[in-house]
């Protein structure tokens, strides 16, 4: 092992100049970290040299027949190339005097924390694991290098010194996969750089349209993100016809996106999925609305002219996925598919997992809790735009729930989701805090003075572009209709879907509307203050039967069994006179009421 004494030396006469101007792109995030390269294969050494210097990883090629070899391979070092031949004392005295520059520290001990815990490393190690090699690299492990190793490693390795927060040395690594293990390792936060595109790409975009007379493809369909095995960083693969063969006409589309790292967890899934859209619409001539099984994906005629593929898109998802949440995770694969067997197969897997996440919140009540949670996200497609979200009062568009904010929060503090203390409660029956009402004029920019989270009509919360479904007050029942996004019909109130999507679809609170997720329904909160479940007195049947348990199981607990049969649909009631008929055939609760006005 090298002498503690000699790399503190080489730190000394280190130029301080040149070790703050060189150090500094490591504090800022610019270069994520470093290498320790010990071997002299220049065949090996050649491929992991461009793998880490594309990912800004500065390498220390520490022999001198390792550095002998890349010259003969007119292979340029400096720092500016990112790759530096040294030795390994004279490097981990470069780490070192970073160390005590920018952590203001001298002691050795608090030098190598420093280096720990900021200047990220890792050792690589190409050939044969001598015990000088070892030594070497036995001693970087101070300074935070773990050692990773394409041969086996000797038992005598299992004798060092191990972090709770990585192995101290992997042996028998493919070398293929080296460099992203370390990376994961270490974690080590890579910038990926955007890919070049054939159309603009910028925040400028969001919220564009892509109206039928400039469509060039249309789908719709699922998207999903899910923890994944055996994922190849960067792999995007297309199944089916590309956008160059797409029609006008809705097609199915289906994308799965799969994710790995040392702290991802699911809760984070549909954190990382409700992100799609805002990634997706900063280019130009795209336009992506809605999320989980209910996403539509408008492509500009334009922008398929320009030569803009499918495979674009999943590589922009991957670089921006990486460069705002390197935090969390280290490889993103993507699978794309537009053929219909693939599609079912993953729209199988999506469902089985949103019915899980679903599930998570249990039994827990708005009051079970001092904090609710904002959602800005939408605010590109209806400015003003603001969701509140409770335990019981999921997001408007059914991608966020209280968890799901919750994660959002923990991975980005200073993000969409903001994090709001249940204070000053105003009115306990229609859901109004002082704290509530404060962050939803300041993050709606004074468009929502007021927020109720269980009012229809008093305050209610304003909807996106994204919600499934809209609830309307029926006056003359008094009661309330519910309708799905997929409904083609007309509706008991004389308007159908596109016509009360117009209504409330534009981030304005419309008082008797509600832009909400069928999530919502299944809650005690649903316009409680309205008196809510119990005002329910038509839906369109497909909707009516998907909620069908959910709706018996909240009407059972309160004594009321065979409610969701009570309830019209377009099979039996088309105006407000039928539903009248219907409901007093039925004996609907509602009939007992107070009028809602």
């Amino acid at each position: 092992m090298i002498n503690s004494i000699d790399i503190f030396s080489a730190a000394d006469s280190a130029d301080s100049a040149k070790a703050r101007h060189q150090g500094l792109s490591f504090i800022d995030g610019s270069i994520p970290g470093y290498v320790l390269l010990i071997g002299s294969d220049t065949t090996q050494a050649l491929p992991i040299l461009k793998s880490l210097t594309q990912r800004k990883i500065v390498v220390f090629a520490i022999e001198d027949t390792l550095q002998n070899s890349l010259r003969e391979a007119s292979v340029s070092p400096g720092w500016d190339a990112g790759i530096v031949p040294m030795n390994m004392t004279t490097a981990l005295g470069c780490i070192s005097r970073v160390a005590q520059i920018f952590g203001n520290v001298d002691e050795p001990d608090d030098v190598l924390s420093y280096a720990r815990e900021r200047l990220f490393g890792f050792t690589l190690l190409l050939g044969e694991a001598t015990p000088e090699r070892l030594g070497l690299a036995e001693t970087a492990l101070s300074f935070g290098c773990p050692l990773l190793s394409s041969v086996q490693l000797p038992q005598s390795v299992e004798n060092w010194k191990i972090s709770a927060d990585y192995r101290a040395a992997i042996g028998n690594v493919e070398l293929h996969d080296i460099v992203q293990i370390g990376i994961e390792e270490r974690g080590l936060k890579i910038q990926v750089p955007l890919p070049e595109l054939p159309v603009a790409y910028s925040s400028d975009f969001s919220g564009q349209t892509v109206p039928d007379d400039s469509c060039g493809a249309c789908f719709t369909g699922v998207e999903l993100v899910a923890i994944g095995e055996n994922i190849k960083d960067g792999h995007v693969t297309l199944n089916g016809p590309d956008l160059d063969a797409a029609a006008k006409d809705n097609q199915p589309y289906a994308m799965l996106i799969e994710v790995s790292g040392r702290e991802m967890q699911s809760d984070f899934e549909p954190v990382l999925e409700r992100q799609i859209e805002t990634i997706f619409n900063d280019a130009d001539g795209i336009m992506h609305r809605g999320q989980r099984s209910m996403v539509t994906l408008r492509i500009a005629q334009k922008a398929i002219d320009k030569g803009l593929r499918l495979h674009h898109l999943g590589e922009v998802l991957h670089a921006r996925l990486h460069n705002d949440f390197g935090n969390i995770l280290s490889r993103v694969q993507i699978s794309i598919s537009t053929e219909p067997a693939e599609i079912q197969s993953i729209q199988e897997k999506a469902q089985a997992i949103y019915d899980k996440r679903d599930k998570r919140l249990g039994s827990l009540k708005d009051e079970d809790v001092d904090t609710f949670y904002t959602c800005n996200l939408c605010q590109t497609i209806a400015a003003g735009h603001l969701c509140i979200i409770s335990p019981e009062h999921p997001g408007a568009c059914g991608a966020v729930d209280w968890m799901d904010a919750r994660a959002a929060v923990s991975i980005q503090p200073v993000g969409s989701n903001k994090a709001v203390k249940k204070e000053g409660l105003l009115d306990a029956q229609i859901g109004q805090w002082e704290s509530v009402n404060q962050i939803a004029r300041q993050e709606s920019g004074g468009a929502i003075s007021a927020y109720s989270l269980y009012s229809l009509l008093q305050d209610p919360g304003s909807a996106c572009g994204d919600f499934e479904c809209i609830t309307a007050m029926l006056p003359l029942s008094n009661g309330v209709m519910v309708i799905e996004h997929t409904y083609e019909g007309m509706t008991p109130s004389g308007m159908d879907w596109a016509m009360l999507y117009e209504m409330v679809g534009a981030g304005v609170p419309t008082p008797g509307f509600l832009g909400h997720s069928k999530r919502a329904l299944g809650t005690h909160k649903f316009i409680s203050a309205e008196g809510g479940w119990r005002r329910i007195v038509w839906m369109n049947y497909a909707l009516r039967e998907e909620l069908r348990s959910e709706l018996e199981a909240l009407a059972a607990e309160a004594g009321v069994p065979g409610f969701v049969d009570m309830i019209a649909t377009e099979q039996n009631a088309v105006s407000e006179e039928e539903i009248l008929l219907y409901l007093e055939a039925a004996v609907h609760p509602v009939l007992m009421m107070e009028p809602m006005m």
